[in-house]
């Protein structure tokens, strides 16, 4: 007899065997699907762990990428500058080249013309070497004339004279 309820008294044995069995698979689906909505909950979770690590990996990316953009800005500038620069080294090289080249063909026709000056200088030189020994044979000639012709005279005046 129960006293402080009024409902009939619970039946063990056909709890057991009739109850128990449907609570339990009840209990073991539950289970199932609290077990499926954790790992749906932890796979979210690490989701949005990832997309926070994947943030934080594209931002370090990007200021990474801003760092390597602004460095080839700055060797594109230097190797333009420095194209530049040796663009007008080459232009002032052609320049010293040129004027290199005409001063040397200058210089050139220069010698040449003094070689053939030299040259007909030495020609005149030799022909007046050759008249000059022409002229210094005949003055031979002549002293040696003049040598027999005051001899005889010597010995004309010696001959009147004895």
């Amino acid at each position: 007899m129960q006293v402080s309820n009024d409902t009939p008294a619970l039946n063990y044995v056909e709890y057991f065997t009739k109850q128990l069995p449907v609570d339990l698979a009840t209990m073991a689906a539950l289970r199932d699907e609290l077990a499926v909505r954790q790992g749906a909950l932890s796979a979210a979770q690490d989701a949005l762990a990832d997309r926070a690590a994947a943030t934080a990996e594209l931002a370090k990316a990007r200021t990474d990428a801003a760092v390597m953009l602004a460095d080839a800005k700055t060797a594109v500038d230097a190797a333009r500058a420095q194209a530049a620069d040796t663009e007008g080294k080459a232009a002032e090289l052609a320049q010293a080249q040129a004027a290199f080249d005409k001063a040397s063909a200058d210089q050139t026709a220069a010698l040449a013309a003094q070689a053939k000056k030299l040259d007909s200088q030495a020609a005149s030189l030799a022909s007046q070497a050759a008249q000059q020994a022409a002229v210094a044979d005949q003055l031979n000639a002549d002293r040696a004339a003049l040598d027999a012709r005051v001899k005889a005279f010597q010995d004309k005046v010696a001959a009147l004279s004895a």
